[in-house]
């Protein structure tokens, strides 16, 4: 479930990134931009409130899960500097590419390390999938705010 979250995120930073090679400044760029910020924001919710504690109690070492939640809160911080920043202007653009690897690079982590190691433990995996399938059902609202602080 997590790894379908993964690819349609993305997916959409794939977007912002065709977007930006054919228009810059374009309001386009920022409906995409704006997506992908929610999308993200979703998927860090989840991986937060039920993920990252499940994985925190059967890793001995959780440094895969420190690595994580650390990409949680550089994605949120460019985030809120997309916020402040004019769209019509490079920074805007340098941020999202700068959001887009990020998810890159965290979808890469997850998927690579984080994954195959939970695969291999004592975590049941079909526990932790219904728990998130019944969270991510439920309606959007402000049932996916991550918090800005950590």
């Amino acid at each position: 479930m997590l790894a379908h979250g993964h690819e349609q995120t993305r997916a959409l930073a794939d977007e912002c990134r065709r977007v930006a090679r054919h228009v810059s400044g374009d309001a386009g760029m920022q409906e995409v931009a704006e997506a992908l910020c929610r999308a993200i924001r979703r998927m860090a919710a989840l991986e937060e409130e039920l993920f990252f504690p499940a994985a925190r109690a059967v890793l001995e070492a959780s440094a895969l899960v420190d690595l994580a939640e650390l990409e949680h809160a550089t994605a949120r911080q460019i985030i809120r500097q997309m916020q402040v920043a004019d769209p019509r202007e490079a920074r805007y653009e340098a941020l999202v590419m700068a959001l887009t690897e990020c998810v890159e690079r965290h979808a890469r982590h997850e998927q690579a390390q984080l994954f195959p190691r939970l695969r291999e433990s004592c975590l049941d995996m079909s526990v932790l999938g219904r728990q998130l399938n019944e969270r991510l059902s439920e309606p959007d609202g402000d049932v996916f705010v991550v918090a800005t602080a950590h």
